[in-house]
């Protein structure tokens, strides 16, 4: 097993070296020039947006240098061993096909970890030496972790179907929406603490009802309450700010909502109440932020060199890009296809099904075929908005460890698949040919 595990090591450390020696990490002087190139906007930019910009300037150029990274490298590794017959050399010592192409996959892996994390220090550096002399005119580096509730029940509501939001309750002192926290710290907070709260709102004899005024209760069970009203539209997103005292040494804390209007509604989804701690070093939040960037280019670089087993290097790096591009729309695709179900569903409730043609003007034959291909496309690639750190990063988030364990458990099956059948291929493939 040791030896093994050398021999793994060995084919991953050449695989650095041949990157090294083929200047690939020029890529980051390159990052660096791209990056301070964006001092060149700031005239034309609001001071507060300035942040943003060098942030998500920052996260785009690293997510796309890592891909072409993976892309270029991975695709050209293999179908280059292959072509100048050295792969015989590595063979004929005690180094079997498929640890060949784990070594590969390995040594890759690193460099793309080496080049985000470097690309990490740049980014973050850049970033404080520019807060440094632009004083108070520069916005503060956040990052506020965030807690969802352990518990959401609805007293006197009821569960919706086929909508956003899980549960609703009307007017009443009995009807509430509530969320319970346990396991809070006081020291985990500010002397203010902030809660974020999203709702639908709706009337029963007013269908196109979207807006309302909602009681807001922040109670300790142990004794305190806060209280307050809102007036908000629906889905809109807003804070409350109340005293962290009453966070108390049981460390439990419950938010009840009731609807004010009389006529009206209130829904909502367990997620959508926030409870955020005090920020977090803005380095560390970034560094979490970059494990996603991570795991979206070992997808990419996956599928790139297990494709480069049995086709050439163009095709294996056309197939990486087309990986990539899916991913990155995945959203706007899923919500194509269901509109286009809603199309054939008015269809199938049409008593002339069999002779009409969907809203969009198509035969129905065409958009079902598309919808069921798009629906098998989507099962098989993975969303990239799941790795999205702007996300996060735009709402002055940070990511928890249980988002990155998340994100990792949606990567970690096709990574496995695309290793696993490069694996196979490798070990079933003939040299001779």
């Amino acid at each position: 097993m040791k030896a093994t595990l050398g021999r793994l090591w060995a084919i991953a450390g050449m695989t650095l070296l041949e990157a090294s020696r083929r200047k690939v990490f020029t890529i980051l002087l390159l990052f660096g020039l791209a990056l301070i190139s964006s001092i060149l906007f700031f005239p034309s930019v609001e001071v507060d947006a300035r942040l943003r910009l060098i942030e998500v300037w920052a996260l785009r150029a690293s997510a796309i240098f890592t891909a072409i990274v993976g892309l270029f490298l991975a695709g050209f590794s293999l179908p280059q061993d292959f072509e100048t017959k050295r792969i015989y050399l590595i063979v004929t010592k005690p180094i079997s096909k498929p640890l060949v192409f784990l070594g590969r996959y390995l040594g890759y892996a690193l460099l793309l970890a080496v080049f985000i994390l470097t690309m990490g220090a740049v980014t973050t550096v850049f970033l404080r030496t520019v807060r440094l002399f632009s004083g108070s005119k520069f916005p503060p580096l956040v990052a506020y972790p965030r807690i969802r509730a352990g518990d959401f029940s609805a007293p006197g509501g009821t569960k919706l179907e086929e909508q956003q939001a899980e549960r609703a309750v009307g007017f009443g002192p009995e009807n509430a929406l509530v969320w319970k926290f346990t396991g809070l710290r006081r020291s985990s907070f500010d002397d203010q603490a902030r809660l974020q709260i999203r709702l639908i709102f709706g009337a029963v004899a007013d269908p196109y009802r979207a807006s309302g005024t909602v009681d807001v209760r922040i109670v300790n069970p142990s004794g305190g309450i806060h209280r307050t009203q809102l007036s908000m539209n629906t889905n809109e997103e807003q804070e409350i700010s109340f005293p962290a005292g009453l966070i108390g040494g049981d460390g439990v804390l419950q938010v009840e909502l009731r609807a004010v209007d009389s006529d009206g509604f209130i829904a909502a989804s367990e997620g959508w109440l926030i409870l955020y701690e005090k920020s977090m070093l803005f380095e560390l939040a970034f560094a979490r932020g970059l494990a996603l960037i991570l795991l979206q280019s070992m997808i990419v670089l996956s599928i790139t060199l297990m494709s480069s087993t049995f086709l050439s290097a163009p095709l294996s790096i056309l197939l990486g890009i087309l990986l990539y591009l899916v991913g990155s729309i995945h959203g706007y695709v899923r919500e194509g296809s269901r509109d286009i179900d809603r199309s054939l569903a008015e269809i199938r409730l049409s008593p002339h099904a069999e002779k009409e043609h969907t809203p969009e003007g198509l035969p129905p034959l065409l958009l079902r075929f598309s919808t069921e291909t798009s629906k098998l496309v989507l099962a098989a690639v993975p969303d990239f908005a799941n790795f999205d750190f702007s996300v996060w990063l735009l709402k002055d988030h940070a990511v928890s460890w249980s988002e990155i364990a998340g994100a990792g458990a949606k990567a970690f099956l096709p990574i496995a698949v695309m290793v696993v059948l490069g694996t196979l291929l490798m070990l079933f493939k003939d040299f001779d040919r």
